[in-house]
């Protein structure tokens, strides 16, 4: 028998309605009840609801730099900071070229009342003076080696007053004969035993004393100093040394050849060049300063000379004096050419032994007969000769120039003779 469809019943109906009711109720609960964020919770319920901190994550890769700003607006000047401290002292510069003789000092009154213009005279047991045989001025103190006993007395140039003099083993000197100042610094040639003593002329403190190796020192007689070295005439040796003063170096020793040194008695520097008095030869040697380079040799004819022992030099003008021949040389240092031979009459040379120029006039010492010859520069006239009384020259030596007075070294009497030239 073939089956039926089911019946439907009213109970199933309602059962079916019921059910569907049921599921849209439950959809629009849900849309309007279900918790989509924290704020829907209550505060108090979310607190306990709240877990705990997570690690933290790794950092993230390094973005891309930004572009750079704008320069802001420029500040309002700060206050000025506390001076900070001085820094170390710099090193000392290099000697500087000696300046230009300054004015002639004023006049002593005591000097003025007593009429007494020529000077003075220096002697006595605290000079120490024994066969003192040259004196250099240094810018305020005379320098005056003892040949006989050895040492060297420093005087004040200003009033005569002794100083010190210097003496013992570390000096070295061996028979003193000779000075010159380098712009610091004496040197002291030593004729007993080669050598060149160095000392400081702030406080006569002993430097260094040179010689033996390649100085070829032999029986040193004079020395000059100029372009920034020492040049010492070597008599025995015929040469001439010339040293670096920075540090008492050797440089060069000039001989033989056409430099023609014979029994080199003196040297002398004009501000560019070298001369040197031949006394065995009668001769006058000019050198370049700047290299030692020999330039020429004068002799014979006009010039007189006649064993020329010393010179000095006014700027433009050689001036030469002749022991044998009584006279006195007058060269241009320009070329070397004779001027004129100064000798008899009212010169009254007689054994012309040293000789200094005070920037007008030259003054030129007498050994044989102890006195002074005075002569304008510019024409070579006879000015005076100082001779006798109170002068005390005796055994007259070198002669210096300290700005104002012409200072003499007495050989004999173991003096120092001042003259006011003014």
């Amino acid at each position: 028998m073939k089956k039926g469809s089911p019946k439907v019943s009213a109970s199933m109906v309602v059962a079916c309605l019921a059910l569907f009711f049921a599921l849209v109720g439950t959809g629009i609960a849900a849309r309007h009840y279900l918790i989509t964020s924290t704020s829907q919770i209550k505060p108090s319920v979310l607190a306990k609801l709240k877990g705990a901190r997570g690690r933290t994550g790794r950092t993230g890769a390094q973005g891309p730099k930004g572009d750079t700003g704008a320069t802001g607006p420029q500040g309002s000047q700060g206050s000025v900071g506390q001076q900070g401290s001085v820094g170390p002292q710099g090193p000392q510069g290099a000697t500087g070229p000696i300046g230009p003789q300054g004015p002639p000092v004023g006049l002593n009154l005591t000097q003025v009342a007593e009429l007494n213009w020529w000077g003075a005279n220096f002697s006595g047991i605290s000079y120490g003076f024994d066969g003192p045989e040259a004196v250099v001025f240094d810018g305020t103190d005379l320098w005056v080696p003892n040949s006989v006993n050895n040492t060297v007395t420093e005087v004040n140039a200003g009033d005569g007053s002794w100083v010190r003099t210097l003496s013992g083993v570390s000096y070295g000197f061996n028979g003193p004969n000779a000075a010159a100042f380098d712009g610091s610094h004496v040197w002291v040639v030593n004729a007993g035993n080669n050598s060149v003593t160095e000392v400081n002329s702030s406080d006569g403190s002993w430097v260094r004393t040179l010689s033996g190796g390649s100085y070829g020192f032999s029986a040193p007689y004079s020395l000059a100093f100029g372009g920034g070295h020492l040049w010492v005439a070597n008599q025995v040796g015929n040469s001439l040394t010339e040293l670096n003063t920075s540090d008492g170096s050797w440089v060069r020793t000039l001989s033989g050849g056409s430099y023609g040194f014979n029994g080199p008695d003196a040297v002398t520097f004009d501000g560019s060049h070298v001369w040197v008095d031949n006394s065995g030869s009668d001769s006058v040697t000019e050198l370049n300063a700047s290299d030692g380079s020999w330039v020429q040799t004068l002799s014979g004819g006009s010039y007189g000379f006649n064993h020329p022992v010393a010179a000095a030099s006014d700027g433009s003008h050689l001036w030469v004096v002749n022991y044998d021949g009584d006279s006195l040389t007058e060269l241009n240092t320009s070329d070397g050419s004779w001027v004129q031979t100064l000798s008899g009459g009212s010169y009254g040379f007689n054994g012309p032994d040293a000789v200094a120029f005070d920037g007008s006039h030259v003054w030129v010492t007498n050994a044989s007969d102890n006195s002074a010859t005075e002569l304008n520069a510019n024409d070579g006239s006879w000015v005076r000769t100082l001779s006798g009384g109170s002068y005390g020259i005796d055994g007259p030596g070198w002669a210096a120039y300290d700005g104002s007075h012409v200072w003499i070294s007495n050989y004999t009497n173991n003096s120092l003779t001042e003259i006011d030239i003014h």
